[in-house]
């Protein structure tokens, strides 16, 4: 679709961190002396990931990321100026965390994080942000896990059933636990799993398949991420639909699902359907692995441009 118009606000509710982004020529195992390069330094974390590639996008959001007292929170406000994000919540105690990244010649990252402020939370604190009906909700499982997370968990399942929420597990998916998944259940929640993630919570097997028999028994739609297979959107209802990947050269993966779910966020936010709007999840996704960093999310002249319609 070559026209977009972003209206529906949607709400960001996650974390911003520090990433600190190294390339080495493997990881190194226990008492390794090994040497790598440094490639970055800025202001990730997948929720502000997710807002920054929005705003790329001119999508209305609305900042439900908090910002600690600090030297990494200091850092994150600033970028959250000048994106145009008023800050919503505050953490007057606690500095926001950090993450060192590990950049592998594939492409494939592995990550250290330090938690900090993004992951405490609050009944009160969720409470005071603005919701309404048409609002678009994206929520991260980095900050859903464990006992902090569970003010978050239980807001998010305690929305509106007609609410429209995107959930992005992420590598926590074992630790929210079914009881939780299963309190997601209804037809306007979806859940966006890359492979790993599609085989932790729907079982072995074909991935298209098991995400088909999870959707079917669970009330929810799947947004499969499968790499180099494209996406596939199983809804237990209808035939699994196939979006097809976009080829570029894969510099490094770091934000490739963050970048995933702002795009699918947007196509929403604009009132596309879904398809078209996993297409458009796929194509600014494509933009960011074909660069350094989380931080290479197109505006739309730029996607144009690169990704005819």
């Amino acid at each position: 679709m070559s026209e977009f118009v972003a209206v529906r606000p949607v709400l960001v509710i996650g974390g911003a961190v520090g990433d600190i982004v190294l390339t080495l020529p493997n990881l190194p195992v226990s008492g390794e002396d090994i040497e790598a390069q440094p490639q970055d330094r800025q202001i990730g974390g997948c929720a502000f990931n997710v807002a920054r590639a929005l705003r790329r996008l001119q999508v209305p959001v609305i900042n439900g990321i908090p910002v600690g007292n600090g030297e990494w929170g200091s850092a994150i406000e600033a970028a959250m100026q000048q994106l145009d994000l008023p800050v919503l919540l505050r953490h007057g105690q606690k500095d926001n965390g950090w993450c060192l990244a590990l950049v592998e010649p594939s492409g494939e990252r592995t990550f250290i994080t330090v938690t900090g402020c993004e992951t405490q939370w609050n009944k009160a604190q969720l409470a005071t942000l603005p919701l309404t009906p048409e609002t678009v909700v994206y929520a991260n499982g980095y900050e859903m896990a464990g006992e902090p997370g569970e003010a978050l968990r239980e807001w998010l399942t305690r929305l509106p059933f007609d609410q429209w929420r995107l959930v992005d597990p992420g590598p926590r998916i074992g630790q929210l636990g079914e009881e939780f998944f299963a309190m997601l259940s209804d037809s306007n929640t979806l859940l966006t799993l890359n492979r790993d993630e599609v085989t932790i919570l729907c079982g072995e097997g074909d991935p298209v398949s098991a995400a088909q028999r999870y959707a079917a028994s669970h009330n929810i739609t799947l947004i499969c991420r499968l790499d180099r297979d494209g996406a596939w959107i199983c809804d237990g209802r209808n035939a699994a639909q196939h979006v097809p990947v976009y080829q570029v050269e894969v510099i490094d993966t770091i934000g490739a699902g963050d970048a995933h779910s702002a795009g699918l966020l947007a196509g929403l936010s604009a009132g596309w359907p879904l398809p078209q709007a996993v297409d458009l999840a796929n194509r600014v996704a494509a933009c960011v692995v074909a660069s350094v960093g989380a931080a290479g999310a197109p505006d739309w002249q730029q996607l144009q441009q690169r990704f005819p319609a």
